[in-house]
């Protein structure tokens, strides 16, 4: 009875939010349609061995998963990458800033050194 409630609950849970396959559970990933017990298995005995997923394609690596299997659970999969994206997007922006702030102390250099020189070029003609 414990077992039928615990596949309903996951059932009801897969219809509206996506399974992260990096952390689902065998029980979570057999709900999947496709994706038996011994394929979820197989998923999880896969992801002990070789670490996460980076992405729904490297399902493909998985014994028994081929691009068919991948091509029908891709809407139901996640593995994560969005806030892996959300992350590298904000390294890129934080990056952008900083060489901006670089290039700018670099200009009020260079015309401080312009300045100078033009100073130093009158001081000279002066003379």
């Amino acid at each position: 009875m414990k077992r039928i409630l615990l596949v309903l609950s996951f059932l009801a849970v897969s219809l509206f939010a996506k399974i992260d396959i990096n952390t689902a559970s065998v029980e979570e990933l057999s709900t999947i349609k496709g994706i038996g017990a011994k394929k979820a298995e197989a998923i999880v005995k896969y992801r002990k061995a070789h670490g996460k997923f980076k992405s729904v394609d490297d399902l493909k690596n998985v014994k028994g998963i081929g691009d068919a299997i991948v091509l029908n659970v891709k809407n139901d999969v996640k593995n994560g990458e969005k806030s892996a994206k959300k992350k590298s997007l904000k390294k890129a922006k934080k990056s952008a800033k900083t060489s901006k702030k670089s290039k700018k102390s670099k200009s009020t250099k260079n015309k401080a050194d312009k300045k100078a020189k033009k100073t130093q070029t009158s001081k000279k003609a002066k003379k």
